[in-house]
């Protein structure tokens, strides 16, 4: 998500939200919100894979994660045509409305994802969501 910034002559400009940071302009999250961001199994996997992670995750691995998970089968066994379109659909869908709720940050010009402010907020719904889909990969 974008930031907006004030400039010295009173105008405003844009500046990309970095992982590097959270947003402080992201609006409070309405359990609406947080329903509708985890209704797709992609934002879903993306949100769980980023639980696991420390550091801003590249979206190249972020991709080859969530169709790993989508097609059940190891990342050298999934079609570049599919890679391609879990690339567009997180690019272009995922990532922007996780973003939006607050719940990832997402450079695009570095392609990096990271665990937004309100990402602990879907936690408990994560935690059920993963525990129903063997696909997934869980820490033991």
């Amino acid at each position: 998500m974008a930031d907006q910034t004030t400039n010295d002559d009173g105008g405003s400009s844009r500046a990309t939200a970095s992982p590097a940071g959270p947003s402080t302009d992201v609006p409070p999250l309405s359990q609406d919100a947080l329903f509708d961001a985890l209704s797709s199994r992609r934002s879903r996997y993306i949100l769980h894979e980023l639980r696991s992670e420390d550091t801003p995750v590249t979206l190249e691995d972020i991709v080859d994660t969530v169709a790993a998970w989508e097609t059940d089968k190891s990342i050298d066994l999934v079609s570049d045509e599919h890679r391609r379109n879990v690339l567009m659909s997180l690019q272009h869908t995922q990532l922007p409305k996780l973003a939006m709720a607050g719940l990832v940050q997402y450079d695009d010009e570095r392609k990096l994802v990271d665990s937004g402010i309100h990402s602990e907020q879907a936690d408990a719904y994560l935690d059920i969501a993963v525990a129903r889909d063997d696909a997934v990969q869980t820490p033991e």
